[in-house]
């Protein structure tokens, strides 16, 4: 039987995607080997948010090279699509293929399968290919109590800095009908918790005239026997209105944790990504929440230093308004300049070194507001998903609270996939201790 290794970077979308291509690779015979790093096939599904990711895609690509000079290795993903003849002439690449042709995965198989020549054509933007780009199988990305359903992909934003919309193409809401078709398929299997991912997740139906929108979806899978908890895995400020933490909130399996890009807390540097909203109005959006649902509520952010023209004002700015929202949990990147982006070509690029420091500093910033969010927590009950995962020097398992803190607990194999009510005792640098 050959074997295959799946290799993913970036995103749950991409992580979506991968688990796709895994089901049709095993329904091919190919057996995946997850601990095993020798494969006969590597499929190496990229990032290319910024250039560190662009690096990591190529240092993973060369890897798998030379852990078997005769294996078959695809790559695919964003990377793929924004710089396609980089990969093809690393020594030792069987194809390149990017996000817009996932969808004919099994041609790719196919011909590989029948040793032809994979001639790799752009695929057209019609209805029925753009519809094909979604999966219709489970993916519950390697776990039993947790799956993924991608309801759109895409972006029409534009934002200043980012390459994605270029890679990923217009804005492509999948139907509602196939949405819940899956989350029954997901339910049938077992799995209690079902994330909600999309590029875009917030503009989901702006392509078909919103006759549909995100709050619909979680209706309708609030009403599917066996799924206990929903949530999104990423939600834009812009298209977070207050009509829609209003309707979920009266939806008690939606978690009360929202991931929502910040990427600057200075209104001078919104305007120039072209974020389309201020700081006042991403305040008040988390006030809403907060007041709506609880004030344990998780809100997690990504935030970015050394954008073009950031001064030190507005880089206080930033520090000022993160210690005020009190986020969760900080993903704190540096700017990258990507090629073909506005951003990439404006005056007053921050010097690498000044970028670093500001890094540093949000990041020291972003690990005292986490620390004194878990501290918050500790001797409150919270109910907690029991994962597969064993972590800690004491092999505990782990799973998430509502709120999405990472909790462990002494308890056996049998809890797994079972929601339980948990007294939250301690925490210490990574992680939360709990007992039932």
């Amino acid at each position: 039987m050959k074997t295959a290794k799946l290799i993913t970077m970036g995103c749950k979308v991409n992580q979506y995607d991968t688990q796709s291509m895994r089901e049709t690779l095993v329904r091919n015979g190919y057996a995946i080997v997850d601990e095993t790093k020798y494969a006969d096939l590597y499929l190496i599904n990229t990032c290319t948010v910024t250039n560190a990711a662009d690096q990591k895609a190529r240092q993973a690509i060369r890897k798998a090279i030379r852990l078997n000079p005769n294996a078959e290795v695809l790559v695919t993903g964003c990377y793929a699509e924004s710089d396609r003849k980089a990969i093809e002439q690393i020594p030792g690449v069987s194809v390149v293929f990017g996000n817009r042709e996932k969808a004919d995965f099994q041609t790719y198989l196919d011909k590989l399968n029948a040793d032809a020549p994979l001639q790799i054509q752009p695929i057209q933007h019609d209805a029925i290919r753009e519809h094909a780009r979604f999966s219709s199988g489970v993916s519950n990305a390697g776990q039993r109590t947790r799956a993924l359903i991608k309801v759109q992909d895409g972006c029409s934003a534009f934002c200043t800095y980012c390459i994605i919309p270029y890679v990923r193409g217009r804005m492509t809401s999948r139907p509602l009908s196939d949405i819940a078709n899956e989350a029954y398929r997901i339910a049938n299997s077992g799995i209690k918790e079902i994330v909600i991912t999309g590029v875009h997740l917030g503009a989901y139906g702006q392509d078909t005239g919103r006759d549909k929108d995100i709050a619909d979806i979680l209706e309708k899978i609030h009403g599917i026997d066996g799924i206990e908890r929903i949530r999104f895995s990423s939600i834009e400020p812009m298209y977070f209105p207050d009509i829609l933490s209003e309707r979920m909130s009266a939806l008690p399996k939606c978690m009360p944790h929202f991931h929502i890009p910040i990427q600057s807390g200075s209104d001078n540097v919104l305007r120039r990504m072209r974020r389309r909203y201020t700081t006042a109005r991403f305040a008040h959006l988390v006030e809403n929440l907060r007041d709506r649902f609880t004030d344990d509520v998780g809100i997690t952010t990504d935030i970015m230093v050394g954008f073009p023209g950031e001064t030190d004002a507005d880089f206080k700015d930033s520090l000022e308004f993160v210690e005020k929202i009190g986020f969760s949990q900080l993903h704190v990147f540096r700017y990258s300049p990507r090629k073909g982006t506005p951003a990439a070509t404006y005056p007053n690029q921050v010097p690498s070194e000044i970028s670093a420091s500001r890094s540093r500093e949000m990041l020291n910033l972003g690990k005292e507001i986490s620390e004194s969010f878990r501290k918050s927590m500790l001797g409150k009950n919270k109910n907690v998903l029991v994962e597969e995962s064993r972590e800690g020097k004491n092999k505990q398992l782990a799973g998430f609270t509502d709120n999405y803190l990472r909790v462990l607990m002494d308890v056996p194999d049998s809890a797994i996939n079972q929601v339980l009510n948990v007294k939250l005792t301690s925490s210490d640098n990574e992680f939360i201790y709990g007992i039932c």
